[in-house]
């Protein structure tokens, strides 16, 4: 935990979408109190920021945190053609360049969700737009159930992989339970990207860039209770200890 006056600010990538008749920016509260509850001050960026914009914000910034959304990134950011009627193009030109900035500056990005999504493709990835649909892979979208002790109750296992970034952190346990609540997934790993976690299905769920001092980005959501389970709280307190050291440096 950072001392009072000197937390790690960390950029939060918002999402832009229309409410009523209102243009907003938003971001899910489970993510920024669970940037609060380990020390670090969140900062909203918004859409619309130019490139000089995004240069000023990352000089103010520790680390850089990419939320999950409801919206996906737009198929022409991975080479793909399908419709995709849930895009949200005000992130897409926010969190894609900025995520190519943080890896020249040495900034800590962590990514959940979409965010692992958008690092996946801003470095080169593919992505899947409909999993369940796929032979031999895990319906990985949300329960409809509205309670969220259902909606992001674990519903599947995960395997770390050997020689990894995760398994360093827990040498003696290989397999949790993880949430999902996601429609796509990744079909390629950008090629600079070690995969650090698989769903039982093969699925990719999650990865790190080791030349980088913290690029991790997972596919569930390890906001929900963020202070109580294992890899949530390896996750987030190595985050924001990187963003410290990088504020401290």
């Amino acid at each position: 935990m950072s001392e009072s006056g000197n937390k790690p600010v960390i950029g939060v990538i918002s999402c832009e979408k229309t409410v009523k008749i209102y243009q907003v920016q938003s971001v899910n509260h489970f993510y920024l109190q669970a940037i609060r509850d380990y020390g670090g001050l969140p900062l909203l960026i918004p859409a619309g920021c130019d490139e000089a914009d995004r240069e000023q914000l990352l000089a103010m910034v520790d680390g850089v945190f990419l939320p999950g959304s409801p919206s996906n990134v737009a198929p022409r950011h991975y080479g793909a053609t399908h419709e995709e009627p849930a895009t949200d193009e005000g992130r897409d030109d926010l969190s894609l360049p900025i995520i190519r900035q943080c890896l020249g500056k040495g900034i800590p990005i962590f990514g959940i969700c979409r965010g692992f999504q958008e690092m996946n493709v801003a470095l080169g990835g593919q992505l899947h737009p409909k999993v369940h649909e796929l032979s031999g892979y895990l319906d990985h979208r949300e329960p409809e159930e509205s309670e969220y002790e259902i909606k992001y109750a674990f519903a599947h296992g995960l395997t770390l992989q050997e020689g990894g970034l995760f398994r360093q952190w827990f040498p003696d346990q290989t397999e949790f339970q993880v949430n999902s609540l996601h429609g796509q997934g990744v079909k390629s790993v950008a090629p600079r990207l070690v995969v650090e976690a698989v769903a039982p299905d093969g699925l990719v769920e999650a990865f790190s860039l080791p030349e980088h001092p913290f690029f991790v980005g997972v596919q569930w959501h390890p906001e929900w209770k963020a202070t109580e389970l294992p890899l949530s709280k390896a996750l987030f307190s190595r985050f924001i200890a990187s963003a410290q050291a990088k504020r401290a440096g």
